[in-house]
């Protein structure tokens, strides 16, 4: 008998117990410590410094999809989980069960298709792989209907669908879709033009604002004027307070308008000190005690706004954030700083090229990628530049990729990009069959290429090409910034001053980029726009010079090679001016027939 009540108590636990975790699943932050795991690993943003991220998450989850919800914008630095936290909740919407009348349609965007591989492959398939007991596999429709969708772009639940998606440059990718939420992630890359009409995909949303639906903007912020800056000036502009155990008191740890508060407040290592009352304690329990607060009247703003930065990871000690600020460290910058560590817009001297430069004055919409191009009807130039990376790298191994990029040209010297992407090999064998490649396909009259980096390739090839394909090597010429040393076949180029010229024809309209085939150049607008610069005084000249940023700029030199070998023809091997005739001073002479001339 006595054992008997004992299993009837166990058995009476465990119904309170899974009743109790079935309640709790509806609270977002549960819902991924009961049933998500990171690589297997315990996932929970409860009681450990990560706070401000799950009151994100509750914000998310069960204010933002009731009516009087508005869209959220999440202006963020990098590595702070937003991430894995749209991830999480893209399965916590499609399987906790809270949104089921009607089942919620859910869509995670991109600015791009290879933004979409990665994370649908890397991180959403791990995140479902690894759920404990297999609980979202178990709830997909696959197992009740035969032809439910499960791919890397769609995923069917039993109790609502997931769409991954990119939107391009103007939306038609989802055009004609249903949603009744939105993530737009990296949201900083999406054109303006591209938001606005994925939004009319929610319209009939039966979740969030009439009209609307759920709406969620997250990404890195870059330039100032950008349309991610725009929404986020219209949002409340909410930062996160920390709070003294003490003294009970909140207080700003970072604000916008006052952006080195930390500095004396984080005393050291993972400690904090209360400007109120001078409590000294560790920064995840001054996190757990804190509070998000709106700096903007909510009541008027047009989305709620929470701003977030690396200053707040709970296992960062204050040495980790000293390291990154540019004062310390050569080899950081100021637009590093601003962008990815403290979350900031930025505007200045170091950004010589935006997105939205391209955005606005290069982008042909009615124009696709070329699958080949006849030499009979354009003239073409290829640029190359040789790394270490290949195209299936998602991994950064401090290495540059491989690209090709190819340019046709009119006579008035406007130069359209009619095909690039990144090499999948880097074997001899692939790099030179490539080239090889896009000189048939392309009809190409002639190549630059990296020399430094593909001797034994440029030199293959030039056996096949002759001066049909110049390699190039950088010079810190002022005089004569670029120069063709003919017996070796080599282009002598001052990298700085050939970008500039580049820059300049791009903001003035003169590269066009195929809007067409948005998905396959948006790696390469990346690439135009990672450059940072600075100014250096040379024989007492001030004098523009260019580095590298925080994205790779492969693609911009492979385009800038391509413009080299363009401006090759158009001088006359550097000659002359683009569009001039070279001369001769002495009159030549001439005959012809004139009977009533007299002499």
């Amino acid at each position: 008998m006595k054992k008997s009540n004992q299993d009837a108590n166990k058995q009476l636990e465990d119904l309170f117990f899974d009743v109790k975790n079935s309640f709790l699943d509806y609270d977002p932050a549960y819902f991924i410590q009961n049933n998500l795991t990171l690589d297997g690993e315990p996932f929970s943003v409860l009681d450990n410094g990560w706070k401000f991220m799950s009151d994100i998450y509750r914000y998310i989850a069960l204010q933002a999809t009731r009516e009087s919800g508005k869209p959220v914008v999440i202006c963020k630095g990098r590595q702070v989980g937003a991430t894995v936290m749209a991830g999480a909740l893209d399965l916590y919407f499609t399987n906790s069960g809270l949104f089921t009348s009607p089942p919620v349609k859910v869509a995670h965007l991109f600015p791009a298709i290879a933004l979409v591989k990665r994370f649908s492959q890397d991180k959403l398939e791990n995140m479902i792989r690894s759920a404990k007991d297999d609980f979202i596999n178990k709830n997909k429709l696959i197992h009740t209907e035969p032809n439910a969708v499960d791919n890397i772009t769609m995923k069917q639940f039993n109790t609502g669908t997931l769409w991954i998606e990119s939107i391009g440059a103007d939306g038609d990718r989802v055009r004609g879709m249903s949603l009744d939420v939105a993530f737009f992630d990296e949201v900083q890359d999406m054109p303006g033009t591209a938001i606005g009409n994925v939004t009319k995909t929610l319209t009939a949303s039966k979740y969030g604002q009439v009209g609307k639906g759920v709406q969620i903007y997250f990404g890195t912020p870059k330039e100032r004027g950008s349309y991610f800056n725009q929404i986020w000036e219209q949002s409340d502009k909410r930062y996160y307070q920390l709070g003294c155990s003490n003294c009970k008191e909140n207080y700003f740890f970072y604000h916008s308008d006052a952006p080195d508060l930390w500095r004396d407040i984080w005393v050291d290592d993972h400690n904090v000190k209360c400007p109120e009352c001078g409590h000294k304690e560790h920064k995840i329990d001054a996190i757990e005690n804190g509070r998000w607060v709106a700096t903007r009247d909510p009541k008027t703003a047009k989305y709620t706004g929470f701003h977030i930065n690396q200053l707040y990871i709970p296992y960062f000690k204050k040495q980790n954030i000293l390291d990154l600020m540019p004062e310390f460290n050569p080899t950081q910058s100021e637009r590093i700083w601003n962008n990815e560590v403290i979350g900031e817009f930025y505007s200045g001297s170091g950004m010589p090229l935006t997105r939205q430069d391209i955005i606005d004055n290069c982008i042909d919409m009615d124009r696709s990628f070329s699958r080949r191009v006849s030499a009979r009807d354009k003239t073409t130039y290829l640029g190359v530049d040789w790394g270490g990376k290949v195209d299936m790298d998602n991994v950064d191994r401090g290495q540059s990729y491989s690209c090709v990029a190819v340019l046709s040209a009119t006579p008035d010297g406007t130069l359209y990009v009619e095909h690039a992407h990144k090499l999948r090999s880097q074997s001899f064998n692939y790099k030179k069959e490539t080239i090889i490649e896009c000189y048939r396909r392309f009809g190409i009259t002639r190549g630059v290429s990296d020399w430094f980096f593909g001797q034994d390739v440029v030199h293959d090839l030039q056996m096949i090409y002759r001066d049909r394909f110049l390699g190039a090597q950088g010079s810190g010429a002022l005089i004569k910034p670029i120069k063709y040393r003919e017996d070796e076949l080599i282009i002598s180029y001052n990298k700085d001053l050939l970008i500039e010229e580049l820059f300049d024809k791009i903001r003035k309209g003169k590269i066009r980029f195929p809007g067409k085939s948005f998905e396959h150049i948006d790696w390469l607008i990346d690439h135009c726009t990672s450059m940072e610069s600075s100014t250096r005084l040379s024989s007492g000249q001030q004098v523009k010079t260019f580095k590298k940023g925080t994205g790779p700029n492969d693609g911009l030199m492979a385009l800038l090679y391509a413009y080299m070998a363009w401006k090759f023809d158009a001088t006359a091997g550097y000659t002359v001016k683009p569009g001039m005739e070279k001369k001769n001073s002495m009159p030549k002479p001439t005959l012809a027939y004139a009977p009533n001339l007299r002499t």
